[in-house]
């Protein structure tokens, strides 16, 4: 039975009642718009971008909204699905252009379209009729949006960071796509075979042993700061899996023999990792999906893939959830892996301890190690640094020191188990709880999995080897061309600096297909800077002239080197 009932004004508006133990009208009984009017005109949004309305009721307040702050995002949250389609059928007007949220899982769509270069903030507005009936829901909601925005802020300053480094090391990793593998070549191949995903968690010192039992059993991949770890017992994953851009990554893989295990190396890695590894390798690229609020699926690839993915094949994207363990996890749901097993995902300070003996980091910690100073102080020192808090603990047995950054890996992890179809066991035994994992033994998972015929290392050398190399001509065509659009735009644009009629030239040109993506990530700050804040005309011109010139200083001769490694004339 329903719950809200639409009633007609005495002026011919449509109002609405919650009824329960007792009526709450959402709506003035007489004149509704008018209402919404008078309580919009005494809320201020101040410099926010988006305006976040807690209850959407018949959404004359919606309405309002809109029509007194044109220029910003509007997102409505609404928990009664009932309320949402009542509106779309009689007052549809007052949700045109809006996106609505019903709970957390809305929020990609909602809020992944927004432009963080203008990103000022979000007000709240609440619907004091419908907010006050449901309070807690509405106020969760906003705090998990505000947290949301605070990671799209985050990625942000990642990309400030990182971006251009990105784009230089995938110029230089980009000739191994023409003499190694592409991911998109395994992508299907282990159907309902189980898939492994080793971390370098404390608890990895347990059970790494029984991994070796696993080999002909389930696929096994090791993310980077696992490998030494295994390696050191004799252990060979079938896959190690980097995607780290700095120049440590490379301490992840000193002393290690390679040649079984083969290197799967994104394209943004380090580029000394792939170069010099012994085995195997294979190359992907990230990317991230979404649905927009038209129910649209969107792809955001790493920067410079647009580009370049328009002149080679397919080289298979892996979405992430900012650690190489949750790329592992998608990369295995790619390949078709059924279930998918979690070892040394502690995803906490299990033992006060921040990583197994073995890694790297505690490598270079025994140095340190003094009759003052032992690793115990060490990790106890580092842990100290972090916003800690304490978290469920695996097996529910009391809690476990953790901290915010693998507290939202820990919220990737149980989100995607419950989305996923294939099921996701947590073999860690030790470290914080995931939900939606089923807990078990690491010896009981073995037990249960059969050897398989072919082996995972058999499906693995079967798909590289059956993969014909793509010849870089097309790319190398394009590369040239760029080199010499970028060098006729440097050119320009220091002319431009001081010929100012010339500004509009070059503004074309940075906007032209190819040269737009090359230099977008070059481009990032200057854009969100003006976009952030007022400037003459001459000083914004000037800024993306200067930037133009930096930009054009470092590409040119990474595209000319990148261009020598393919080989080309």
């Amino acid at each position: 039975m329903s719950q809200y009932v639409l009633k007609e004004t005495p002026g011919g508006k449509l109002t609405l009642i919650y009824r329960n133990s007792r009526d709450v009208r959402l709506h003035s009984a007489y004149e509704p718009d008018l209402e919404a009017g008078r309580a919009v005109d005494g809320f201020s949004a101040g410099r926010a971008t988006v305006i976040v309305v807690s209850g959407v009721a018949l959404g004359y307040h919606i309405e309002c909204l809109r029509q007194k702050f044109p220029g910003k995002t509007i997102i409505a949250v609404e928990r009664d699905a009932e309320v949402v389609a009542l509106v779309r059928e009689n007052c549809p007007q007052h949700l045109s252009g809006v996106a609505v949220v019903s709970s957390t899982a809305d929020l990609p769509a909602a809020l992944e379209g927004i432009d963080m270069a203008g990103f000022r903030g979000m007000a709240h507005y609440p619907h004091r009729p419908s907010y006050q009936l449901y309070r807690e829901f509405y106020d969760s909601v906003f705090r998990d949006m505000g947290q949301y925005m605070s990671s799209k802020i985050s990625d942000l300053l990642t990309r400030f960071e990182f971006e251009e480094r990105w784009v230089e090391n995938i110029l230089k990793n980009i000739h191994h796509l023409f003499t190694s593998g592409s991911v998109i070549s395994l992508f299907g191949r282990f159907a309902g075979v189980p898939g492994v995903i080793v971390s370098a968690g404390p608890s990895l010192r347990k059970n790494a042993g029984i991994l070796g039992e696993m080999r002909g059993r389930a696929l096994i991949v090791a993310v980077d700061t696992a490998a030494r770890v295994l390696g050191r017992i004799g252990i060979e994953p079938h896959i190690i899996m980097t995607l780290d851009s700095q120049k440590y990554s490379m301490k992840h893989f000193l002393g290690l023999r390679g040649g079984g295990a083969a290197l799967l190396a994104d394209l943004v890695s380090y580029p000394a990792v792939a170069r010099s590894y012994r085995g195997r390798r294979i190359m992907s690229t990230t990317s991230k999906y979404y649905s927009d609020t038209g129910g649209e699926l969107k792809r955001e690839t790493t920067p410079l893939m647009d580009w370049i993915e328009k002149y080679i094949r397919p080289v298979g994207d892996i979405q992430s959830g900012g650690s190489v363990a949750t790329s592992a996890f998608d990369l295995l749901l790619n390949l078709g892996c059924s279930p998918i097993i979690l070892v040394g995902q502690d995803l906490a300070y299990t033992g006060r301890e921040i990583h197994c003996s073995g890694t790297y980091h505690n490598d270079e910690w025994l140095p340190r190690v003094s009759r003052l100073s032992n690793l115990d102080t060490i990790n106890q020192g580092v842990i100290r640094k972090r916003k800690i808090k304490h978290v469920a603990a695996y097996g529910g047995r009391g809690t476990v020191i953790s901290d915010f950054v693998f507290d939202l890996y820990r919220g990737w992890f149980e989100d995607s188990a419950r989305k996923v179809s294939v099921p996701v066991i947590n073999a860690t035994e030790g470290g914080a709880r995931i939900q939606a994992t089923e807990e078990r033994t690491l010896e009981s998972v073995c037990g249960g999995c059969r050897t398989l015929n072919p082996s995972p290392a058999d499906i693995v050398e079967r798909a590289l080897s059956g993969v014909k190399p793509d010849r870089p001509d097309r790319l190398a065509g394009a590369m040239k061309r760029a080199v010499e659009q970028l060098g006729g735009l440097r050119d320009l644009a220091v002319k431009a600096l001081d010929h100012r009629d010339l500004a509009p030239a070059v503004e074309e040109m940075i906007n032209g297909d190819d040269i737009r993506f090359i230099l977008q990530p070059f481009m990032r700050k200057s854009r969100t800077f003006l976009a952030r804040y007022d400037k003459s005309p001459e000083e914004a011109e000037r800024l993306v002239l200067t930037d133009i010139r930096s930009a054009t200083a470092r590409l040119i001769p990474a595209i000319e080197e990148s261009l020598r490694r393919l080989g080309a004339p």
